[in-house]
C-alpha cells in the first residue's frame, strides 16, 4: 500500500477489498471448474517461427482457453497458478491433449506442441489418452511436441525423466518451457531427453538494451549448443530484440511480433508443415 499511512482492522475482519478479492477468486475457481466439466473450453494457437527464416513457422503452440458463462475468454495465467496442483488441473490437461489431437487430425502437415504439468503425466485418464493416440495413430504423435515447465520438472523430476525418456523413441518430442524460472540442475537438463528449451520471456523481453540478462541468454545458448538442444525465445516483441537474438544464435522465436494466440487461425496463410529440427 502506498503512501505512510495504515488501515488498522480489529482481527478477524477484513477489508471491503479484502471481501472483494476473496470472491472474485472464489468465483474464477468455480468458473474454471464449470466451464472445463461443460466443454467452455477451446485452444488458441500461437506460432513458433524460424530464427533464420521469421516468416515461416516451425509449429505452433496450442494455449487452453477457458470461457466463462457470457462466453468471455479467460487466459490460462490468470487461473492456472489456483488450479494446476488439483483435479481441475489434470482435468484442464487433459481437455488440452484431446483438442490437440482433435486438431492435428483435422489439419494435415500441421505440428503443435502442448503444455502439461509433470502431475498430470502420472495421471490415468491423461496418460492412457496420449498412449491410445501413439498405438493407434502415430503419425499424430510424431507431429506433437509436449511441453513440461521448468517449475514442474523440479517438482518431481524422476517422474518427468522416466516420461520424456520412455517416449522419446516414439516420435514425440519434448520441450522444457520456461527456462531460468527456478533452479533445474545441470544433470536434470542432462538426464532427461529435452530435445527443445523454451527460455523464459523475462530474459528476452527488451534484451537488445539490457546486458545482464543478454550475458544470461549467451550462456544459456552456449549450454543449449553443448547440449545439443534448441533454444527458443519468448515474448519476442521488438525488431531490435528479434536482431540482437538472431545474432546471438537462437534457433526460433515465439511473441507478439509474429503473431497473437487465436481461436480461429488461418492454416493455409502460412507453411505450418515446417518441423522443428532434430
Amino acid at each position: 500500500m502506498s503512501g505512510k499511512s495504515k488501515i488498522v482492522l480489529e482481527r478477524g475482519l477484513k477489508s471491503p477489498l479484502g471481501h472483494v478479492e476473496e470472491a472474485i477468486y472464489g468465483a474464477s475457481v468455480e468458473t474454471v471448474e464449470a466451464a472445463v466439466r461443460n466443454g467452455r473450453s477451446a485452444l488458441a494457437f500461437q506460432p513458433v517461427v524460424l530464427a533464420s527464416k521469421p516468416e515461416q513457422p516451425a509449429f505452433y503452440e496450442g494455449l487452453i482457453r477457458i470461457f466463462d458463462p457470457s462466453q468471455r475468454v479467460i487466459p490460462a495465467r490468470d487461473f492456472i497458478s489456483r488450479v494446476e496442483n488439483t483435479k481441475t488441473g489434470r482435468l484442464i490437461d487433459c481437455e488440452t491433449l484431446k483438442k490437440t489431437i482433435r486438431t492435428l487430425d483435422k489439419v494435415d502437415g500441421l505440428h503443435l506442441s502442448l503444455n502439461v504439468s509433470a502431475r498430470s503425466i502420472g495421471y490415468a485418464p491423461w496418460t492412457d489418452k496420449l498412449h491410445t493416440t501413439i498405438r493407434k495413430r502415430p503419425d499424430l504423435a510424431k507431429r506433437m511436441t509436449i511441453e513440461i515447465s521448468e517449475t514442474s520438472v523440479m517438482q518431481l523430476p524422476e517422474i518427468a525423466s522416466r516420461f520424456v525418456n520412455d517416449l522419446s523413441g516414439k516420435g514425440i518430442r519434448f520441450l522444457l518451457d520456461d527456462f531460468g524460472t527456478g533452479m533445474s540442475s545441470f544433470q536434470n537438463l542432462r538426464d532427461i531427453g529435452f530435445s527443445m528449451i523454451k527460455i523464459d520471456g523475462r530474459y528476452s523481453a527488451n534484451i537488445a538494451t539490457n546486458q545482464k540478462n543478454q550475458a544470461v541468454v549467451r550462456s544459456m545458448v552456449a549450454m543449449g549448443r553443448f547440449m545439443k538442444m534448441r533454444m527458443i525465445a519468448t515474448r519476442v516483441e521488438q525488431e531490435n530484440d528479434m536482431r540482437w537474438l538472431q545474432k546471438t544464435g537462437l534457433d526460433a522465436f515465439q511473441g507478439h511480433l509474429f503473431g497473437i494466440p487465436t481461436l480461429n487461425p488461418n492454416w493455409a496463410s502460412g507453411d505450418h508443415s515446417a518441423q522443428p529440427k532434430q
